[in-house]
């Protein structure tokens, strides 16, 4: 009973936090209606101390209240999912029963999945169209010189994803993560970039403005791993983890 109190109370303060650390600070992007924030940090922390289902609760609806009361209601909904998901991936491959083969073959399966998304998309746009048609750019000069640019953004994220993934397995014992919280914090990262860029799509109507999002999104969960990484650490010296929230008998 004390135990199942403790986890509701825990599930609250990282629903809070979730909420606190999306809204207190906000990075527009540029081209987009969206902004970047420090809460993947917090629903990194959340899934991994309070496993997938409670880990979800937390980053969905922490992340949706913060659209809802940040002017971004139109969001909610999109974010309640995807970031709920996101959640739940942290917690279920944070478990230490997942075969790390397994985990590996996700990670490399999301990412490959959506970068050749990504790259077909911007192919396959007539810019010239989407300059008469879309309201949030303007220029067809501007939205040429734009896409040049993402797809040499794009060609650096294809190279850049693999090195600090393999620059964070190398820190992960001296921060004592483990391999699968790394990997859930990575998995889940890639799941919300292209979570919200299909969302973003059907709202746009554009499988292109969106894509100037992508890399702002990924320098914000993998700005989220690298803070997640030192939190973790702190909160293991003061014997804080998913095992004393779960199977304590204080």
């Amino acid at each position: 009973m004390k135990n199942n109190l403790k986890l509701l109370i825990y599930t609250a303060l990282m629903t809070a936090f979730v909420f606190i650390t999306t809204s207190i600070i906000k990075i527009p992007i540029p081209f987009t209606n969206g902004y970047i924030h420090a809460g993947d940090m917090c629903i990194f922390i959340s899934g991994i101390l309070l496993g997938p289902w409670y880990g979800a609760f937390a980053a969905g609806v922490g992340s949706m209240f913060a659209d809802v009361l940040g002017g971004y209601a139109q969001w909610a909904i999109p974010t309640l999912i995807i970031k709920g998901v996101m959640g739940f991936i942290v917690g279920y491959f944070a478990s230490e029963k997942r075969n790390q083969k397994h985990i590996l073959a996700s990670a490399l399966g999301i990412w490959f999945v959506s970068l050749i998304g990504f790259v077909f998309s911007i192919k396959g746009t007539d810019v010239h169209f989407l300059a008469t048609n879309v309201d949030a750019l303007s220029g067809v000069d501007n939205i040429v010189a734009a896409i040049s640019k993402l797809n040499y953004q794009l060609l650096g994220v294809a190279i850049i994803i693999p090195l600090i993934t393999v620059l964070f397995y190398l820190l992960k014992d001296k921060y004592g993560i483990t391999f699968g919280q790394l990997s859930g914090m990575i998995i889940a990262g890639l799941w919300m970039v292209l979570g919200y860029y299909l969302a973003a799509s059907i709202m746009y109507g554009s499988f292109i403005v969106p894509i100037f999002s992508i890399p702002w999104n990924i320098i914000q969960f993998v700005g989220g791993i690298v803070l997640g990484f030192i939190i973790l650490a702190g909160l293991k010296k003061a014997n804080v983890s998913y095992v004393s929230l779960h199977h304590s008998h204080l």
